[in-house]
């Protein structure tokens, strides 16, 4: 009996200390910024939401459910949404507020039905971008009974602890070049894909806006785009991107055959997005006979700066 309640003492002492070291990890700095870059798997001041649709005429087949939360345990903060039409580059905004520990969730057809796209949360502080490296989120999408996928927001951290200093204008530039913001991805990747013989990979890729005020004219953007087979051999070809793209993998026009040919029945193959001198962000989607599910472009290569303007209500 003595040795039975030693063991009880003993095992309640360790989870109690287990909760003190947790509580104090917990209440430390948030995920280290130095040496990191853009993660779906951190917290961050600016979120990507790399997709987002909805079948206004029926919901229950087609929408998005966004989720987002504040993981701070002690302060509020506000978020400032972009909201990017895919097919004309227009901008529609809204604001949301989060307490301590507090998530929330909005579906699409209610808040920009019948539009496919992707958004943007900006961190703010008085209606002024802030450092506030305590954001979260991810995305619910369904498309159809079969193309759905489950995408984590893409976090960048704010480096600068400092708030954005407004342009004058009621304008502020948020700036990714590592100083300022984390940067944004120069070449990113679609890590895998199966055969497109018998399974269907959708791949959504865009240009990050530089206007989230009145929204960019569109314009076309020409990728370099390497198309890779599981033996190594590699095929080029081009993608055209206008303010949002979405690429169905067989459209891909590659020298030395068609796709099917390139990656047969049973095969595998990768590609690789070049982007140049402008950023590229996005996701994939895949349906499947066995297989079906979603993730973002795995970023590759990072592009030494890029300015985005916000509208800035803290001056």
């Amino acid at each position: 009996m003595t040795q039975q309640i030693f063991r009880r003492l003993t095992n309640l002492a360790f989870a109690v200390s287990a909760v003190a070291l947790f509580g104090s990890v917990a209440l430390a700095q948030t995920y280290p910024i130095g040496a990191s870059h853009l993660s779906d798997i951190k917290p961050g001041s600016v979120l990507f939401y790399n997709k987002y649709t909805s079948n206004p005429s029926n919901p229950q087949q087609g929408d998005t459910q966004i989720n987002i939360t504040n993981t701070n345990q002690n302060s509020a903060v506000d978020i400032h949404l972009f909201l990017v039409d895919g097919s004309t580059c227009s901008i529609a905004d809204s604001f949301v507020s989060l307490t301590a520990n507090q998530t929330t969730s909005f579906l699409m057809s209610d808040f920009d039905p019948g539009v496919t796209g992707y958004l943007v949360a900006v961190a703010v502080a008085g209606g002024a971008p802030t450092q506030f490296n305590w954001l979260i989120g991810d995305e619910y999408i369904r498309e159809s009974e079969t193309r759905v996928a489950n995408l984590a927001a893409v976090s960048i951290a704010k480096v600068s602890p400092n708030d954005v200093i407004s342009n004058g204008d009621g304008t502020a530039s948020l700036i990714f070049n590592g100083v300022e913001y984390e940067r944004l991805p120069a070449t990113v990747a679609l890590s895998s894909f199966n055969s497109q013989t018998d399974a269907n990979t959708q791949v959504n890729i865009y240009v990050p806006s530089s206007n989230l005020i009145v929204g960019a004219a569109p314009s076309s953007t020409t990728i370099f785009t390497l198309v890779y087979d599981d033996t190594e051999r590699v095929f080029s070809t081009t993608t055209r991107v206008v303010c949002y793209t979405t690429l169905q993998l067989t459209s891909l026009r590659v020298a030395g055959g068609s796709l099917n040919t390139i990656v047969p029945t049973g095969r595998t193959g990768w590609i690789r997005f070049n982007g140049g001198s402008r950023p590229l962000l996005g996701a994939s989607v895949q349906t499947g006979p066995v297989f079906s599910g979603g993730h973002n472009l795995h970023a590759l290569t990072l592009l030494p700066t890029y300015t985005i303007l916000v509208p800035d209500f803290g001056i």
